[in-house]
């Protein structure tokens, strides 16, 4: 058998290691001159706490796991902090240390690290950088054993060690947990290859990232996602910037209380998507007349057609709904590129209110809109059923597919079917579910209300109306 192993060319028994696990890799360098040399074939270096130290059963049986019950009375399995910290960087630098390749794609690190690891960590991107790394990921949160203790300082991302060569190879950044500070008299010529960069959960300096993006003229992805800054976002100005995302950013003052960050400022012509959940839009600036995709809120402040009537390319929205009045009830402008609506209402007052006429309206404007998702979050059974009404009349011929999530069997969820089945000649399905979720959550949830009496008010409901289409209906 290992004969057989032995007589495979050498790219496919590079491809083999590329499987193993760095702990299982280092054994293969002592088996002959030739495994030696396959090893260092390998070009995306990834260290994480299953690849270096174990599987969760290993980890159970060392120690490097321990169970520790957090303020809700949860039994959660953390990384123990005594432990596997050391062993984690004893393995990491004896794999870097006899590493033969002479070149790698990617170096990617997702372990429990702050500042207590500096040197190592800065030992570890000098690597890399040497390597003519293109792609580096450092996620310092740890998961999906991370332990956080109430006293720790974050790991100061050192922008000197870049320029300590001149090359510059660096394409992709996705920095996780860190401190990220202007440096004084720093050159950002090395990064000016640099497309994508993602900052979550850290400390940012607003001014290095509006000096990053006047500086990185290739750059075309940024992601700002629960950053703390010192007063405000920054201003957002790139020639080349197509995807942006800024989620959930905030300011401590000095009484420590949470302050949430608008963006406010967003001019990047070649802008084709952008990602804003949480933020007020209302004292938004933009100037991105090719976005082809959005994902933001509303409240009963905000014009959202307005809104929406600047961006005549829009094929994708993400649209969620926290209290509402009359928005998007007068479309002046057809959504005339539109395909694919999703939307989640987390309030339901506001379903009650207007049911879901908000949602038949922006219809009636996307004449060529393919797909339909509406989520109903923390959903609620009405007593009081009011009359069903037909909306103005009128006619899609675009739209395949409709999902509503969060049902219970509200008066609105069966008048919403009906005017859907009468008015939509081309749907093919419209399916009926009681679960939900949470906008950045993966846990899908469900009210045992739908169970109970959900489908039978809908079916019961339907039988008496004279309705073509009535076999398009997916009750979950």
């Amino acid at each position: 058998m290992d004969d057989c192993i032995s007589e495979l060319p050498d790219e496919i028994l590079s491809c083999i290691l590329t499987m193993l696990s760095i702990k299982d890799l280092l054994k293969t360098s002592v088996l002959s001159r030739r495994w030696f040399k396959l090893w260092g074939l390998r070009r995306d270096l990834y260290f994480d706490i299953h690849n270096v130290l174990g599987t969760e059963k290993e980890l159970l049986q060392t120690g490097h796991l321990i169970d520790v019950t957090d303020v809700y009375s949860r039994t959660l399995k953390c990384v123990n902090l005594d432990l596997s910290p050391k062993e984690f960087i004893k393995r990491v630098d004896q794999f870097l240390n006899n590493f033969p390749g002479t070149a790698i794609d990617s170096f990617f690190v997702n372990f429990y690290f702050d500042c207590e690891q500096s040197n190592t960590i800065d030992q570890w991107i000098s690597f890399a950088i040497a390597k003519g790394v293109e792609r580096m990921d450092l996620l310092f949160l740890g998961k999906p054993y991370a332990k956080r203790t109430t006293q720790y300082k974050l790991y100061k991302f050192d922008f000197g060690l870049f320029s300590k060569t001149n090359a510059s190879t660096l394409k992709h950044l996705c920095l996780e947990n860190f401190l990220v500070c202007y440096p004084t008299n720093c050159d950002l010529t090395p990064f000016k290859h640099l497309r994508s960069l993602s900052l979550l959960n850290g400390k940012v300096d607003e001014i290095f990232i509006e000096n990053l993006l006047s500086n990185c003229q290739l750059l075309e992805e940024l992601s700002l996602v629960h950053c703390e800054f010192k007063s405000s976002v920054p201003k957002i100005i790139s020639s080349s910037l197509c995807h942006l995302n800024v989620s959930n950013c905030y300011k401590v003052p000095p009484n420590n209380c949470f302050t949430s960050l608008k963006l406010m400022l967003v001019d990047c012509l070649k802008l084709t998507s952008l990602v804003c959940p949480g933020n007020d839009l209302s004292n938004l600036n933009i100037n991105s007349h090719a976005l082809k995709r959005i994902n933001f809120c509303i409240d009963e402040y905000f014009d959202a057609s307005a809104l929406c009537e600047t961006f005549p390319e829009l094929e994708i929205m993400h649209l969620g709904i926290v209290s509402m009045g009359t928005p998007f009830l007068k479309i002046a402008q057809p959504l005339k590129h539109l395909t694919q609506l999703d939307c989640i209402y987390f309030s339901d007052i506001t379903i009650e209110e207007c049911g879901l006429m908000l949602i038949l309206n922006i219809l009636r404007a996307s004449p060529h809109l393919q797909k339909l998702s509406i989520m109903i979050a923390y959903p609620y059974l009405f007593k009081n059923h009011k009359d069903i009404r037909d909306v103005e009349v009128f006619s899609h011929d675009e739209v395949k597919i409709i999902e509503l999530g969060g049902c219970v069997g509200n008066w609105y969820e069966i008048e919403f079917v009906m005017n859907i089945l009468k008015y939509a000649h081309n749907l093919e399905q419209i399916v009926l579910s009681p679960y939900w979720r949470d906008d950045d959550s993966l846990d899908w949830k469900s009210n045992p209300t739908w169970f109970q009496s959900g489908r039978e008010k809908i079916s019961e409901k339907l039988q008496g109306e004279e309705i073509i289409g009535r076999e398009k209906l997916v009750l979950l």
